[in-house]
This record gives structure tokens, C-alpha cells and sequence, in this order.
């Protein structure tokens, strides 16, 4: 990253100069500036966030570093894609899976709800985890190598230490809006994991096909409920809302 919010900033402005990013308007008094990706080389699910108090957030820094120092460029079409993404992080039983694609088959695998019980949640665990399963489905089982794949990877936090991984190894990864087979199947393969977890109860949702909150809200209940009631160890405890002296906010 640029080493001070000038630098950034001015860098930023060069990147809305060439067509490769748009700011966004937001209500809000304690930003200065925020931006998004046009699309291209900068994907729409990009962004950046710079407040008045001199701080920033930004779903991929690595993006500004590369323009930067000249280095962003076109992905090289003649690399096999291998698309990467999450689903379950935000159920509220069960673990986490990561999914990879190339196209024409989809390979999962779980971070187990462990994990997000309250000591190894609160060392953040279940990143290390996620990362290294991710490696390993990506290395182990497509058999990808820097010179022969390239990587697309959905935005979230629980990926951002795999996309960190795999360029320090030295893949060409690029944060996109993940679609396509990976998007169709991996929601449903979460689903069926969900159901062989609890029994056959289908607790599973996919927060994209809900209608409002309020809708995502009533199947995150039902599942938190059927959990305290059956099978407590499916929680992931480690979350604030579900710690043991919250559970009664859901009776």
C-alpha cells in the first residue's frame, strides 16, 4: 500500500482517471471518499473506504499496490480458472465450507464447528483452517500450479487469508463476484452437509434467495432454536449473540 493517505489518495484518483474505478456516494459523515470497481481489471465487488479520521478500509489492497508499480494487467486467458468460495460462515450451526471449481466440478471441504467454539473463534482458528483446506483442494486435488492456474476468489473476510496464502505462493488471484457452477452448487452442497449434521432436518438457507432480513432472520432463529433444543454442540458458541448467557434471547 502507498505510505501515506496522500500518496493513496492521489493514487486512487489516478485509478478513477483511467476509467478503472467510481466513487460511491454514501450517507455517511464520518467518510471522506469511497470507490468501486468499474469491472475489467477492477472488479465490481472492489472497494475502498477512507475515513475522515485518516483510516481506510479496503477488500483488497493488493490491487492498489499492483497499479501502483505498473504491474496490473489482464489475467492470461490460457491459465485454467479456478474459482473460490465460502458458504456457511454466517449459519448460526455447523462449520464452514470452502469450495473450489474449475468449471466442471466443484470440490468442498469443511472447517468443522469447533472451530467457532469460543477459544479457537476468539483466536481465530477457523481462518488458519479455512486457508488450509482451501490450499489443500487447490494444490492436492485440482493440482494447480502458479504457472498453469490462476485463482478467482469471492470477497469476505473469511477468504482473505487464503488469497494472501496463494499469492505469497505465487498465483495470479483476482477478488471477484464468484457465479457460475461454484455459486449454483455450493450453497446446495452446504445444505445437504447441514442435513446430515442435524439428522435430516433441512435448517440450511442461502441468505442470497431470502426476500428481506426479516426472512433470513426467521430461518436463523429456526435453526438456533432446533439446536438448543437437540443438538447444543452444532452452535457456533464463539459467536458474541450465541455465547451460553445469550442463548436465552432466542427463547
Amino acid at each position: 500500500m502507498p505510505k501515506s493517505n496522500k500518496t493513496l489518495e492521489d493514487t486512487l484518483t489516478k485509478m478513477f482517471k483511467a476509467g478503472l474505478i467510481a466513487q460511491r456516494k454514501e450517507n455517511n459523515p464520518y467518510l471522506k471518499i469511497s470507490y468501486k470497481g468499474k469491472g475489467g481489471l477492477v472488479s465490481k465487488k472492489w472497494n475502498i473506504k477512507i475515513y475522515t479520521t485518516g483510516s481506510f478500509v479496503c477488500n483488497d489492497p493488493h490491487l492498489i499496490r499492483d497499479f501502483l508499480h505498473g504491474r496490473l494487467k489482464e489475467p492470461d486467458k490460457a491459465m485454467t480458472v479456478l474459482s473460490v468460495d465460502d458458504a456457511g460462515i454466517g449459519s448460526p450451526i455447523g462449520g464452514c465450507m470452502v469450495g473450489v471449481c474449475d468449471g466442471e466440478k466443484v470440490v468442498t471441504d469443511i472447517v468443522n464447528v469447533s472451530f467457532f467454539k469460543p477459544l479457537q473463534f476468539d483466536r481465530r482458528d477457523y481462518l488458519k483452517e479455512y486457508t488450509k483446506k482451501g490450499i489443500k483442494l487447490i494444490r492436492d486435488v485440482f493440482k494447480a500450479m502458479p504457472d498453469t492456474h490462476r485463482i478467482e476468489i469471492c470477497t469476505g473476510f473469511i477468504n482473505t487469508a487464503l488469497k494472501d496464502k496463494l499469492r505469497a505462493l505465487g498465483f495470479d488471484v483476482r477478488v471477484v463476484e464468484v457465479k457460475g457452477m461454484l455459486q449454483d452448487q455450493l450453497e446446495n452442497i452446504f445444505r445437504e452437509y447441514i442435513k446430515q449434521i442435524t439428522g435430516g432436518v433441512d435448517l440450511g438457507y442461502d441468505p442470497k434467495d431470502c426476500k428481506n432480513g426479516k426472512e433470513i432472520m426467521d430461518y436463523y432463529n429456526k435453526a438456533v432454536n432446533w439446536a438448543k433444543n437437540n443438538n447444543p454442540s452444532l452452535l457456533k458458541t464463539g459467536w458474541a449473540s450465541l455465547r451460553d448467557d445469550q442463548l436465552n434471547l432466542f427463547e
